[in-house]
């Protein structure tokens, strides 16, 4: 049986962790609205309803909170499509599901995206951007290279360098996103989710 002590703990850590989360979200739609630059702890502080005191309480300054949100804008993108993967067996459908769920995403999760493109502009040193692209692009390349060499190992896909194509199917992605990103009305997100699929199907099937 927990201690009145202990319990108040873990009330307290789930509190702190809601209130954290509550000012990361906050901080993404205030970045998504103004830009990284003119995204200040009182802005963002404002727009959350909060002071700028609880921010300063739960984050150390600006920068944890912008290295905060940043870890948050992957870890929301790599938990929806990892589980949409996760939900289907073969290689074919994998690659599919990983193509149409970072489209819905995206859809469904805007300022995430218009907030990660404003953030990566505003890097001032070549050394940041590379630590930024490693963190942004890595995994997301791991992940569509495992599932291709896992499609080529079950012979459902033919031979081809899977760093290579994981490469090209993630760069894909990511410059639709980009131009979505700048111009919202010019790009079919879901036409593209379609055309993409269809274009990878005949490039790796067997």
């Amino acid at each position: 049986m927990r201690t009145k002590f202990e319990h108040d703990g873990l009330k307290g850590s789930l509190i702190e962790r809601v209130r954290r989360k509550q000012i990361v979200t906050g901080a993404i739609s205030t970045i998504a609205a103004n830009g990284l630059a003119h995204s200040s702890l009182a802005k963002i502080a404002a727009d959350v309803g909060v002071s700028r005191g609880v921010i300063s309480y739960h984050f150390s300054g600006r920068d944890e909170l912008i290295e905060q949100v940043i870890n948050a804008l992957f870890v929301e993108t790599n938990r929806f499509v990892k589980a949409r993967v996760d939900a289907v067996e073969d290689a074919a459908a994998k690659l599919r599901a990983y193509i149409e769920a970072s489209f819905e995403f995206m859809i469904d999760n805007r300022d995430n995206f218009v907030a990660l493109v404003d953030i990566w502009g505003s890097f001032g040193s070549p050394e940041a951007k590379q630590r930024f692209n490693a963190t942004m692009y890595d995994p997301c390349r791991r992940h569509v290279e495992r599932l291709l060499r896992q499609g080529q190992d079950s012979g459902a896909f033919r031979a081809f360098d899977p760093s290579t194509l994981a490469t090209t199917i993630q760069g894909a992605i990511d410059g639709v996103m980009l131009q979505w990103v700048f111009d919202e009305h010019a790009v079919d997100l879901t036409g593209c989710a379609a055309e993409l699929v269809a274009i990878f199907d005949l490039a790796t099937r067997a």
